[in-house]
């Protein structure tokens, strides 16, 4: 599972589709990524990436891959586009 954390508003969005076999990348410390939450998308920086692994099972098992952004951090995605393009 792959979470994104929104420390400042403490709310979690899940990714779709983002279970046991997915191939998604896991973004880098520092790195930008668009989140959209309540309507409004965000260009976020990264960070924090972290991952949940359960010792007390009989096999242990890792968890939710979990991404840390601060949602007032943000910037306009089409301010952002704009300056690397």
């Amino acid at each position: 599972m792959y979470q994104i954390l929104i420390v400042d508003k403490n709310e979690s969005i899940h990714v779709p589709g983002a279970t046991g076999t997915h191939t998604f990348r896991v973004p880098a410390l520092g790195e930008h990524i668009l989140v959209k939450w309540q309507g409004a998308t965000k260009v976020c920086e990264v960070e924090d990436v972290w991952t949940h692994v359960n010792l007390e099972a009989e096999s242990p098992y890792q968890g939710a891959v979990q991404v840390l952004v601060r949602w007032s951090k943000g910037l306009d995605p089409n301010l952002y586009v704009r300056r690397f393009k």
